[in-house]
């Protein structure tokens, strides 16, 4: 492979190391089930009379506001806040210490993966670079929890905002006196409103949160428990490669060391 081409594919593997582009899909994600809804209400309100129909007015509205680009940077943005709120409104219990399971993959895996071992290029020489695959496990298990908690919240907090899109039409279609139009919206309004309060009272809190946040919560924090406690047993192992100096050593071998 041509040093320019490597060159190019190491600093893009960088950016997105920096950038961490899959959490930022599924925040732009959670983001955006919020902030779409605020958008449809916005386009009802500035726009003309409304269609008669409910559901063919709500596709219409639902379309033009995903296919506009101001939507998905306020989804971006809507993202880590909602991030930072559910964050702040959610507190799972930690699990009680327990001796690590040797048989679990995430033990098992330093073993695979990490301990300052170097990375090879496609040809087989050694690149002199390491990667601290024990750290990137934690934070796969960690994303796990984060997808288990940001997504259901923009779509909790997306609920409230459907109810007022559909009391918007309602009174839009109000104004222009055409009561052919009302029936689907009249059905819309107040099933939407149940919809919200059974979420936010009943399925976050009764369910989700203690059936689906908790036992993926305790997965990482078990996995990571587990992870770390194979790291440290593998470095004190006469397996383990000899130990790193300098930049090269693991930040995973470093925390288990020090």
């Amino acid at each position: 492979m041509p040093d320019a081409v490597k060159a190019l594919i190491d600093g893009f593997d960088k950016v997105t190391d920096i950038l961490n582009v899959g959490r930022l899909l599924f925040y732009t994600v959670a983001g955006f089930c919020a902030v779409l809804p605020l958008a449809m209400c916005l386009i009802l309100l500035v726009n003309g009379h409304p269609q008669d129909d409910y559901w063919v007015q709500f596709v219409s509205d639902f379309s033009k506001a995903s296919h506009h680009y101001e939507v998905w940077i306020a989804a971006l943005v809507g993202g880590f806040v909602i991030s930072v709120v559910a964050n702040a409104l959610v507190s799972p219990e930690h699990p009680a210490l327990a001796d690590p399971r040797k048989s679990d993959f995430a033990y098992q895996y330093p073993r695979l993966y990490s301990g300052g071992m170097h990375l090879k290029d496609p040809s087989g020489k050694d690149t002199n670079t390491t990667k601290d695959y024990a750290a990137w496990l934690i934070s796969e298990y960690y994303r796990y929890y984060e997808i288990a908690v940001f997504i259901p919240f923009g779509v909790l907090l997306s609920l409230p905002v459907y109810s007022l899109y559909s009391f918007a039409y309602l009174v839009r279609t109000l104004a222009v006196d055409r009561p052919s139009a009302f029936c689907a919206a009249y059905l819309a309004f107040p099933a939407w409103v149940f919809l919200s309060v059974a979420a936010w009272t009943v399925i976050w809190h009764d369910f989700w949160v203690p059936k689906i946040v908790q036992d993926t919560f305790t997965g990482w924090i078990t996995a990571k428990r587990n992870v770390i406690a194979g790291l440290t047993d593998f470095i004190g192992s006469s397996d383990a490669p000899a130990p790193q100096t300098g930049p090269a050593k693991t930040d995973a071998a470093a925390a288990a060391k020090g």
